[in-house]
């Protein structure tokens, strides 16, 4: 049972070349459907695309198999992050680049083409394999909004794999970080700033005093914490009555992100102290989990499968942690166990991003290896 590289690569660069971000991905699930179409049992998308105002749901496809087995997933998602221009892949140094003016795409199409071309050599080598519940998701740059809204009652599988990994080949990611976002909003008074400056209470200052004291950036090998945007101030010549703070708290661990958000707090209530007299700022602080932690048992059956078929092909598994969030969070807080495999993208969310062949390639095999021996 031989996979074919020719058709695996020109499946990706057709993937590649339509856009879709998140929320456009209307045109890439119409395409991909059509290459499942002549192999699936069932094929459809949710109603995921109208909950979350997207062009189309998650595509769910239903691949026929040996019944007497368990079925088993294989998930990928179908946006990108924003593209700034027409994506024009380009063959050199055994890897697929973008021509620099945008991202290529390959997190995650290179995925989506991995499970593709498994189903295809599956079919055409009449290989004994289990039923396949492919899940190609909607919106997982946005918050895993697709897998959040996924309809999990078609979901029979309870372990898969997820194609969304660009460390190393050897590298299995089994631990992934909760992420919980932050809004602040600081509340000051406006006043004229050249008339009656003491009148008014400045957020934009508050805002900066807090700033200064929010532990930020890397605060342990296990947790990061970010502000990603500031947003505040009506006009130049007026004290700022509202300032908007927004960002993140990530972990692996859940006291430790209490801790972080603690901090917050605190630094909010030191900067309150700096303003004289009555006119203090205000603070409204409000937080949301975005997705829990990733956390499979190095253990676990389907774990010993991947490192078991990847050191029949000559490597040394290594088990990983990731620092982002994938469909696999919210997988994995459903009870279905899917760690997640390297595809050989790299640099993703850039115009430097490429797709390194030969792991690309390998990520293949070892599909076909994992689901031969499920």
């Amino acid at each position: 049972m031989t996979l074919n590289k020719e058709r695996l690569l020109f499946n990706f660069i057709s993937f590649a070349k339509i856009p879709s971000p998140s929320l456009k991905e209307g045109e890439i699930s119409s395409f991909i459907f059509d290459k499942f179409k002549p192999y699936a049992k069932e094929i459809f998308s949710d109603s995921a695309g109208k909950i979350i105002g997207g062009e189309t749901g998650n595509l769910i496809i239903k691949i026929p198999g040996n019944t007497t087995k368990p079925p088993f997933m294989l998930s990928a998602h179908l946006d990108t992050v924003a593209v700034k221009s027409k994506i024009r892949p380009l063959i050199r140094n055994k890897a697929v680049y973008s021509d620099g003016t945008t991202i290529l795409g390959a997190d995650c199409k290179a995925g989506i083409a991995v499970i593709l071309e498994t189903v295809e050599t599956l079919k055409k080598s009449k290989k004994d394999h289990p039923p396949l519940e492919i899940v190609l998701t909607v919106s997982e740059e946005n918050a895993l909004l697709g897998a959040k809204n996924l309809d999990f009652s078609e979901i029979k599988a309870k372990r898969g794999l997820i194609f969304d990994n660009e460390q190393d080949f050897e590298n299995i990611i089994i631990k992934a970080p909760a992420a919980k976002g932050i809004e602040i909003k600081v509340i000051g008074k406006a006043s004229h700033s050249g008339v009656a400056p003491e009148q008014g209470i400045s957020a934009i200052k508050a805002a900066a005093l807090a700033l200064v004291e929010m532990n930020l950036g890397r605060i342990d090998f296990e947790t990061t914490a970010n502000i990603g945007f500031i947003r505040g101030g009506e006009g130049i010549n007026i004290v700022p009555p509202l300032t908007i703070m927004q960002g993140e708290i990530r972990s692996l661990s859940e006291k430790k992100i209490e801790k972080t958000e603690n901090n917050f707090r605190a630094a909010l209530r030191k900067a309150e102290k700096e303003f004289p007299g009555k006119l203090k700022p205000d603070f409204e602080f409000r937080t949301e989990y975005k997705f829990p932690a990733l956390n499979i048992n190095p253990s676990d059956p389907t774990v010993k499968l991947i490192k078991n078929s990847m050191k029949d092909m000559g490597y040394k598994p290594k088990l990983s942690v990731s620092g982002g969030g994938t469909d696999a969070n919210i997988f994995c807080g459903k009870k279905i166990i899917t760690p997640i495999l390297a595809t050989g993208m790299r640099d993703v969310h850039t115009n430097g991003e490429y797709l390194d062949l030969e792991t690309f390639f390998n990520c293949a095999s070892l599909t076909l290896k994992i689901l031969s021996a499920a």
